[in-house]
């Protein structure tokens, strides 16, 4: 018995051409993409553009794999945000003074109650007398 022939899909070759100095970004991103996936991501683009939902892939749509994805991108975008985190956090450290506190070494730590001797006191005689009047003043 002779085998059937099946039918092949007819396609069209779409081409463009990319220039190695001004577009650098597109050939990065190309060259990162899997060569069996290029295709399928050049299609999904096109539908976008076109406002068409792309195809998905089918093992997309197990929702334990949705969700593996869904964390992936979630820790993608924190580990891309750090940086400009920490650089905020230290502006803003050294602009309240507080490194300068925790730099300063302690004479001994407190132990059971025990209070840290003040290297100075935490309010002069005049912010104290009149601390003292105004609670005098206040009523409670």
């Amino acid at each position: 018995m002779a085998k059937r022939k099946t039918s092949k899909r007819h396609y069209r070759m779409i081409t463009f051409k990319v220039f190695e100095d001004t577009d650098n970004d597109i050939l990065d991103w190309w060259e990162g993409i899997d060569e069996g996936e290029r295709s399928d991501a050049l299609r999904d683009l096109i539908r976008g553009y076109l406002g068409k939902q792309p195809r998905r892939n089918k093992l997309l749509t197990i929702p334990e794999l949705l969700e593996v994805r869904q964390d992936t991108l979630w820790i993608r975008d924190a580990l891309n945000e750090m940086p400009g985190y920490l650089e905020r956090l230290v502006q803003h450290v050294a602009a309240n003074g507080v490194a300068q506190i925790a730099m300063q070494p302690m004479a001994r730590s407190p132990t059971n109650g025990d209070v840290l001797p003040a290297t100075e006191p935490a309010l002069s005689d005049n912010d104290s007398d009149r601390r003292a009047r105004r609670m005098k003043r206040s009523q409670w």
